[in-house]
């Protein structure tokens, strides 16, 4: 029975629901109801060839595809042998009202029957047709019933409304398969920035997809602890951590990549102390200093230059260490090259860090990055679906207690998923094994580190709970 307003409903439903899959099983659905029939099929056009993508008998009690359990059946060749087929080739609807009767001589029919015992009888056959006039499916009804039961003809006055359902499904997957091109082209562009900035460092790919990974993983785990995290939601997230570093391609290679606080000095600086102790040994030689002079310089000296080495690859700076650094700063030797030190003027930044391998000057530098990460996705249109990418991915190194970069934002201005991307963020660095700089940090170190950032007002203390409880699970996985 042809209900007017039940297709309203379908048609109003088709603007509103973004789940081509769950359309697509309502238009199939009550195209069935709609004519009254006993089974129906919709075929989706790959590889030049028809696919089986819902199936609905109810005299079988098959009902499958869509966002049900994919089907595993054969595709059809697209030949005239089949009705489906013949329909797809044509390009026209084909009502049939008994196919061991027509005069077309299908064989796809009788094949199914002899295969599943079903008997088929009457068909209503229509294209799926795009708007460039391309077959991209076919849908197929089978057996109308009367009131009393009975196989009969399909309704010829049903065959423009089962015509626009198709059509419409058409349209529908036409969409999709768009939508499925662009998200593509979005893709490759994410894939080509990545790989962009690996070839320049890295360590920094292998964090990109470790941070990405981690959020997907732990959005999935928050949504099993009772969360409710859409998958819109996620899918903006883990393209967001796809491209949170991508400012990084700006930064220079010099302090991205510094690994120990003199990088690419301490051979000079080597070359220099060896130069004062040859200029002293000279001046022992000369008698204008004595043997007695000679050796507590030398023993200052080495010991001076033992330090160093040391502090180029320190982790931490202890106060006391630091007085003996201001020590060196005043130690100067008068030689035939000019004044020299043990530690020059453009190497005191360096020897000053107390933790890292950066100055802050350097620091300020890598923190940029999240500036021109913003910066370069303020160019890029993302559309509705990503449209807060920019904020996220600009956003990861933000506390709720207003301390972060580059906008100091706090609580109220920092949504849960710049929250997760945060702390996924930390955590990589904290563990990674790649990175020049740093040895990897156990991950229960790393969660107390976490903890502690948590009642430094950094992070969201029941989210970091969560993602401890998270990495736990994962461990016990592997």
């Amino acid at each position: 029975m042809l209900d007017i307003k039940r297709i309203l409903d379908l048609t109003i439903s088709m603007s509103s629901t973004e789940d081509v899959d769950i359309i697509l099983e309502r238009i199939l659905d009550e195209s069935m109801n709609i004519s009254n029939c006993d089974a129906a099929t919709l075929y989706i056009v790959k590889d030049n060839r028809l696919n089986f993508y819902i199936t609905r008998n109810k005299t079988l009690g098959v009902s499958q595809g869509g966002k049900k359990e994919k089907l595993n059946l054969p595709p059809l060749d697209i030949t005239k042998e089949s009705v489906a087929g013949y329909v797809a080739i044509t390009k026209k609807p084909l009502n049939i009202s008994n196919v061991y009767e027509d005069d077309l001589g299908f064989s796809g029919p009788k094949k199914y029957d002899a295969i599943t015992g079903y008997k088929t009888i009457s068909m209503l056959v229509v294209p799926l047709i795009d708007r460039e006039n391309n077959v991209i499916g076919v849908m197929q009804l089978l057996n109308a019933i009367d009131d009393k039961n009975n196989v009969i003809a399909f309704d010829k006055n049903l065959e423009d409304v089962i015509f626009a359902l198709a059509s419409e499904s058409g349209i529908l997957l036409s969409n999709r398969e768009l939508y499925q091109n662009i998200k593509d082209l979005l893709d490759s562009f994410v894939e080509a920035m990545v790989k962009a900035i690996e070839s320049r460092t890295p360590y920094n790919a292998y964090h990109t997809m470790n941070v990405a990974k981690l959020c997907g993983e732990f959005v999935d785990y928050l949504n099993n602890n009772g969360y409710e995290i859409s998958n819109d939601d996620k899918d903006e997230l883990v393209l967001a951590a796809m491209l949170h570093d991508i400012g990084k391609i700006i930064t220079p290679l010099n302090v991205l990549n510094k690994a120990t606080r003199f990088e690419g000095k301490l051979e000079i600086m080597k070359i220099r102390w060896n130069l004062i102790k040859s200029e002293l040994n000279v001046l022992r030689l000369e008698n204008k200093i004595s043997k007695e002079e000679y050796d507590n310089e030398i023993e200052f000296l080495d010991k001076a230059i033992e330090f160093v080495i040391k502090l180029d690859s320190m982790g931490f700076v202890s106060e006391e260490d630091r007085v003996f650094i201001q020590t060196l700063f005043d130690k100067k030797y008068e030689t035939s090259f000019g004044v020299l030190k043990i530690i020059e003027d453009d190497e005191k930044d360096d020897a000053l860090i107390i933790k890292g391998t950066l100055t802050p000057i350097e620091r300020l530098e890598i923190e940029k990055h999240v500036v021109y990460t913003s910066r370069i996705l303020e160019g890029i249109k993302f559309g509705k679906k990503y449209s807060h990418v920019k904020f996220i991915a600009g956003s990861h190194h933000e506390y709720l207690n207003g301390t972060g970069y580059p906008n100091k934002l706090s609580d109220k201005d920092i949504p849960i998923l710049v929250r997760i991307i945060t702390i996924c963020d930390i955590y990589d660095s904290l563990t990674s094994t790649d990175r020049p700089y740093k040895k990897p940090i156990p991950k229960p170190i790393a969660c107390k580190i976490l903890t502690e950032m948590v009642g430094e007002g950094k992070l969201d203390g029941v989210l970091v709970e969560k993602y401890k409880e998270f990495v736990l699970s994962e461990d016990q996985k592997n």
